[in-house]
């Protein structure tokens, strides 16, 4: 990689290459797609300066924390696309799903023996961070890590930006370089060395592969001990799913983003959340469909730092404005914040104002107190909050306004607010398809004050913004929303 994608690989120990080894190992632990994926770029260029075969490995174990029918299905259903496609295209590719926990124990490992180098994806969060730190120093060859989550790279920054305003600014000055500087289409095709790699017969039958499992994933996902109370959802997690809802948001969402992105009823927002934070399509991907929408005769030339205002850089459609903020700056500012910041998810990391308030107003009365559980299934008496929380636990999703409002209440009807961060994260993490990633951390730490300011100081809040279901109400369509989600056996009104 040349130029500002070096600014993407992280050598996580500095032992020699092994050019005795008989192939490349990519572990492709979150970013699961063999397009536009810097990682899998990287690997490629490494196998092909070696001369060597690349052997691409993907897995899934089913003692993860909040390991579920949701999340195992969406991913078993990319492998199995991901199978079908190498096998369509005769590449190495090597898939396992752990049948018990500790199956899969050692298998990294042994494929290490024989591997020249492996290459893996960075990731600031749960527990591919934690494998990340963990096995490095267990290889006697190079482990490296490589960037591949967002635009702007990791090594852009030297700190955790503590609002998007300070890092929208890192963005301006550098997004038409990284743009430019975007990852390749399909990395595979450049793979010079395309012998076939050929696993031994021990090694099978201790590991064996994933085909049988994939093609009914229903069935062995239902003989894992796991949480199948928390099911399967209509979404599938496919790269071919995430291209058609891309492509559905670009030709009907788009064009009336900013004004109708946060009312419940409209669903205009893209959607695209559950694929990326899976790792099956890129963010590059988005904006670049994006980009193409922008009105005729625009061109990157158009392009002008604004000091890291939100309106006025690129200089088109409004709605084009509107939404790459949001998927470039704000998702993006909560991984370079987790990447700099070890205690990303700990109550301590968020801001001195924030816990200075929140510490003066803890012990501040609460009209309504709620345990996780009565959270879990809805049973609050705010109509509008149990609707939201409805949708997370049969959907897997919240519409990005009302997840706010989700948080705030939050905040309000639990006796502190170290309680209601974790609850937050429990639920979040439970539920969400799109959970267990910095952009929902981000999401979640938002509600207490990062990456935000000081508002009027109330009780409870203390100076943390305020939000309530009577306001949102009159600012946001719901009425067909509350239809499908809400309580209709509350006779309670709003929570005011």
């Amino acid at each position: 990689m040349e130029g500002i994608n070096k600014q993407r690989i992280f050598e996580r120990n500095d032992e020699q290459l092994n050019e005795d080894g008989d192939y490349v190992l990519y572990w492709m632990q979150i970013n699961r797609r063999f397009q536009y994926n810097f990682a899998l770029e990287y690997a490629v260029e490494l196998a092909n300066k070696l001369n060597k075969p690349l052997l691409i490995y993907e897995g899934l174990s089913c003692d993860y924390p909040w390991a579920a029918d949701r999340f195992h299905h969406f991913i078993t259903e990319g492998m199995a696309e991901n199978l079908e496609y190498a096998q369509n295209n005769d590449f190495n590719y090597y898939s396992y799903l752990e049948d018990e926990p500790g199956a899969g124990s050692g298998l990294l490992y042994t494929l290490a023996d024989d591997a020249c180098a492996v290459i893996t994806d960075e990731f600031p969060v749960f527990i591919i961070r934690e494998h990340n730190e963990q096995v490095a120093p267990k290889f006697d060859i190079p482990f490296i890590t490589v960037d591949s989550n967002g635009l702007i790279p990791f090594g852009l920054t030297d700190k955790a930006p503590y609002n998007a305003y300070f890092f929208r600014k890192i963005m301006q000055r550098n997004f038409i370089t990284c743009y430019k500087h975007g990852p390749k289409k399909n990395p595979l095709h450049d793979l010079e060395n395309e012998n076939d790699i050929t696993l031994s017969s021990d090694f099978l039958e201790k590991y064996p592969r994933a085909y049988s499992h994939l093609d009914n994933p229903t069935g062995f996902i239902n003989s894992l001990d796991i949480n199948h109370e928390v099911g399967k959802i209509d979404l599938e997690g496919s790269r071919e799913a995430a291209l058609n809802r891309l492509d559905q948001f670009v030709q009907n969402g788009l064009k009336v983003y900013d004004e109708k992105r946060n009312d419940p009823d409209e669903e205009k927002t893209s959607g695209m959340s559950p694929w990326l934070h899976f790792g099956k399509i890129s963010e590059y991907e988005i904006v670049k469909a994006v980009l193409e929408h922008q009105p005729k005769g625009w061109s990157l030339d158009d392009i002008t730092f604004n000091k890291g205002s939100t309106g006025g850089f690129f200089n088109g459609d409004p709605n084009v404005d509107g939404f790459l903020d949001e998927v470039i700056t704000w998702r993006e500012v909560g991984f370079h914040f987790a990447h700099h910041e070890p205690d990303y998810d700990q109550y301590e990391s968020l801001p001195g104002w924030a816990l200075k308030t929140l510490e003066k107003h803890k012990d501040d009365p609460r009209e309504y107190i709620y345990d996780l559980e009565e959270f879990a299934q809805s049973k609050t008496h705010d109509e509008l909050w149990n609707a939201a929380q409805t949708q997370l636990r049969e959907e897997g999703i919240i519409h990005n306004y009302l997840r706010m409002l989700w948080g705030k209440k939050v905040l309000e009807w639990t006796p502190n607010p170290e309680t209601a961060l974790v609850y937050l994260i429990e639920l979040n993490n439970r539920y969400a398809i799109d959970g267990r990633d910095p952009n929902s951390y981000s999401g979640i730490f938002w509600i207490f004050g990062r990456f935000d300011r000081a508002w009027q100081e109330r009780p409870i809040y203390g100076k943390v913004r305020y939000m309530t279901s009577k306001s949102t109400r009159r600012k946001v369509k719901l009425d067909e929303y509350l239809q499908r989600y809400g309580n209709r056996g509350s006779q309670q009104a709003l929570e005011l």
